[in-house]
């Protein structure tokens, strides 16, 4: 067997590295329905990953794994040991490059193997933290059919799912066999308002501030207090509250608010179509044909926050269309503007609800092609394949945007009913609104050919060796929207890359029996990229069986990241957030929301990195395998941004801009080369199984992960500081552990599973709070096989309705918790069934 990790073939499961194997049964029996899901669960995703229910950013709906806390980047996905193309916008800003995990085909997978040390000698450079490879079901015969329908106790998240599995012809018999899977899945969408932590949108965050409100539905800006737009009746206009501002934002005064709780969504809704088809047949002694297709469609639909607002305060820009630099939109309510009492031009800050709601879709296809032949021989084997893969991506957002032009031209001659939206003209609503399309395209193509085998006889054996030569060509395209380009859009954020690389590569790799009960693992990769140079990743690895019952093993190995190519490409991000200014000219210290600018860096060198791995595994029993691994990551030349707390604390004026007020309106960041970076922890896996014949069997299964330490710089050049068990923007739970109990007997089978992840401390504390407390999940299945060829199941996700724990920290819109970790998908039960032809 080939097992993730290595090219060469052998007959221990056991290697000199950590793999974690979910199989087939598992992926039944978890209560998880996609990859995504499943993976996100395991021990060694401790942090720095997307989830699928991000709302922000520009891969909103998209899933991808990042092992061991060092990012997406950092982990390589490959679907039966072979690379697919990344999705086509980036997340992170625009650092992490990531494969979405779900694009790939659940309802085709064997198992996953997820290889827990670095892998770049043998994978590549993106290979640093780790591997996750999805097998899928090979030689399978038969025709499956299956369904659930799937619901929330609290409402709203309705899912449907349906497949189809077919596998025809038997290899050894027949010569050939070719499987093909279809499944559909559908889940509706949760908005805010549909939870109790989050439909008031009061919880209190930094500064005990409504995080769920906006100040700025409706008031204008005078001599730094906020004085509220009403009419003569005192009313605010339709779909706002009059209420203090202080508690929203700190000004003060009194404004027309807006909670943003039925405008905003939690998790975004999704229709997946994907097929699936691996055909093997024999065309001579020895060779055989292979290859797969790979489609996927998938399409997801969120409201992005409210409808635009308009504010120079909060950073609103627009692109110059000349030079294709942002510059400021003027906030000021002309004098002569029927609502403008003062007389003057004034600063108004507005939210235009009557333009409509900010729904954003997202819609990615992608697939895969490859073809090769592999032969077996007398002395070796060998095998070559070509292949192409591409994902592309396109985010519609409908009536989202005001045209910036049209909009002032409204303000000026007061066509634009600014108390009564329903009374405004449809005419000058339409010429105000915009909708956007942006389009996004990542591209993988390229060819490899590798052999295997044994090269000569030791007294101890013989020696394994394996060696292939790669190439492949990688490109990614962002572009941003027509209207943004054409300097249209108030306030646009933009996700601009435009990138590509070839990279070739040569690989050796040897198996060397020392001694009957010790073998040595020698590995070493060359990678040309074409837009940085070269390098070289070594691999050392140990594997020693004292006794019958006791594995050691340890590896050591180099390598390298290549900066991705949003990082050192002519790329531009355009953000909002917040950050806190201790140069506030009006409340010193206050939160404020400027508009973020990263861009991308040519000169930007490699990460260099140094993987060590130390484990014992104990096996005392048939049914007993207990697993303990050490490991450590050290990376220089991390690549990353400055912090802006940093930027805006050190208050250059190349990086800080301000107004004529001194109010924060823009930073500017960069991608550099930062300093290093620092992780080690340790891995435990128990496997065990009772076997009796009167009670059924038992199983118990557990993977635990305890971070000791993950330290890197906050800023460029500063010292490390440990992430680990904190949140510094971002948390990093130091521990996280599956574990899974399982029964059967007879037609019957149950698995309960517990997912455990630890509290926090936060770095800085909020009123009332300095941690966050830990998080337990148990989901149930209960599946029963008494029909025959027949199973029916039922799964309940979060038996106890456990809501994630309360994070003040985070000060977004949507909610006072982790978005990277947990969700508000509460209790869930799910019924399906499964038949065999």
């Amino acid at each position: 067997m080939v097992v993730t990790g290595s090219n060469i073939r052998r007959a221990a499961a056991e290697g000199f590295n950590p793999v974690q194997v979910i199989a087939r049964e598992e992926l039944d029996t978890s209560g998880k329905v996609t990859v995504a899901d499943l993976l996100r669960s395991i021990s060694a995703n401790t942090g720095n990953s997307t989830n699928e229910t991000s709302n922000s950013g520009w891969a909103s709906g998209s899933a991808g794994i990042g092992l061991r806390g060092l990012s997406q980047k950092n982990t390589l996905v490959l679907l039966n040991g072979r690379r697919v193309a990344n999705y086509g916008f980036p997340s992170g800003g625009l650092s992490d490059t990531f494969v979405n995990l779900n694009a790939l085909p659940m309802v085709a997978t064997q198992r996953v193997e997820v290889l827990k040390d670095g892998a770049s000698a043998v994978y590549g450079s993106d290979a640093v933290a780790g591997v996750v490879n999805i097998i899928t079901r090979q030689d399978f015969e038969g025709l499956e059919i299956g369904g659930s329908y799937g619901a929330s106790d609290a409402g709203g998240l309705d899912t449907w799912q349906g497949k189809i599995v077919g596998g025809y012809g038997d290899l050894e018999e027949d010569g050939f066999n070719v499987l093909v899977s279809l499944e559909a899945y559908t889940r509706e969408r949760l908005d805010q308002s549909e939870r109790d932590l989050t439909k008031s949108g009061i919880y209190s965050g930094p500064g005990g501030r409504w995080n769920g409100w906006s100040a700025k539905g409706a008031r204008f800006l005078v001599n730094g207090a906020s004085v509220p737009f009403v009419d003569a009746q005192g009313n605010c206009p339709q779909g706002m509250v009059l209420t203090a501002s202080a508690p929203i934002d700190g000004l003060a005064g009194n404004t027309c608010a807006i909670n943003l709780a039925p405008y905003t969504t939690l998790i975004p809704s999704t229709d997946r179509y994907q097929a699936y088809v691996h055909a093997t047949a024999r065309v001579a002694p020895g060779i055989e044909a292979f290859g797969e297709l790979l489609y996927s469609h998938i399409e997801g639909t969120s409201i992005f926050g409210s409808s635009p607002y308009f504010t120079l305060e909060g950073g609103r820009f627009a692109l110059n269309a000349q030079t294709g630099l942002a510059e400021p939109v003027s906030n000021l309510l002309p004098a002569n503007n029927p609502y403008n009492p003062y007389g003057t031009a004034v600063p108004i800050e507005y939210t235009f609800f009557d333009l409509g709601q900010s729904l954003k879709t997202n819609t990615s296809q992608a697939y895969r092609a490859l073809g090769g032949l592999r032969g077996t021989g007398e002395r070796f084997d060998w095998e070559v394949a070509v292949f192409a893969s591409e994902s592309r991506e396109r985010e519609r957002v409908a009536a989202g945007f005001a045209n910036r032009w049209t909009l002032a031209d409204a303000l000026a001659n007061g066509t634009l009913n600014l108390w009564e939206p329903s009374a405004t003209p449809q005419a000058v609503l339409d010429g105000i609104r915009l909708s956007t399309l942006r389009p996004a395209e990542s591209s993988l193509y390229g060819a490899d050919f590798k052999i295997s085998g044994e090269l000569f006889e030791l007294p101890a054996g013989p020696v394994g060796y394996a060696a292939g030569i790669e190439y492949r060509h990688e490109s990614l395209e962002s572009r941003n929207p027509t209207e943004i380009d054409a300097g249209l859009q108030v306030r646009p954020a933009i996700a601009a890359v435009d990138g590509e690389r070839d990279v070739a590569a040569v690989y050796v790799e040897a198996n060397v029996p020392v001694l009957s009960n010790l073998d040595v693992q020698i590995a070493g990769r060359g990678d040309h990229y074409s837009d940085f140079g070269e390098a070289f990743s070594p691999k050392v690895g140990v594997r020693w069986r004292p006794h019958d019952a006791v594995l050691v093993r340890a590896s050591a190995s180099r390598g390298f990241r290549a900066p991705s190519l949003s990082e050192n490409s002519a790329s531009t991000n355009i953000s909002y957030g917040s950050v806190v200014d201790p140069y506030d000219p009006d409340i010193p210290g206050s939160r404020q929301s400027p508009t973020f600018f990263t861009v991308g860096n040519t000169d930007l060198e490699p990460e260099k990195t140094r993987s060590y791995n130390f484990g014992l595994v104990f096996t005392p029993l048939r049914d007993t395998i207990l697993s303990v691994d050490w490991y450590r990551v050290e990376l220089d030349n991390l690549v990353g941004t400055n912090n802006t707390t940093s930027i805006v604390q050190a208050n250059n004026p190349v990086d800080v801009i301000r107004d004529a007020r001194g109010k924060l309106v823009a930073v500017y960041n960069r991608y550099q080369n930062l300093s290093e970076l620092k992780t080690s922890g340790v891995d435990v896996e128990l496997s065990q199984r009772w076997r009796t014949g009167q009670w059924g069997d038992f199983a118990l299964q557990t993977a635990y992960t305890h971070v000791i330490d993950y330290r890197r710089p906050v800023t460029v050049g500063g010292p490390l500081v440990d992430y680990a068990g904190t949140n510094r923007g971002s948390s990093l739970p130091a521990d996280k552990a599956t574990t899974r109990a399982g029964w059967s007997k007879g037609p019957l089978e149950a698995d309960l599973t517990w997912y455990y992840t630890s509290g926090y401390d936060l770095v800085t504390p909020v009123t009332g709070q300095s941690s966050v407390d830990a998080y337990n999940q148990f989901d149930l299945y209960l599946g029963w096989s008494g029909l025959e060829n027949a199973k029916v199941y039922v799964k309940i996700e979060n038996i106890a309705d456990e809501t994630p724990p309360y994070d003040g920290t985070f000060p977004g819109i949507r909610a006072p918790y982790d978005f990277s970790q947990y969700d508000l998908r509460g209790r869930q039960f799910r019924i399906g069934f499964d038949y065999r032809f």
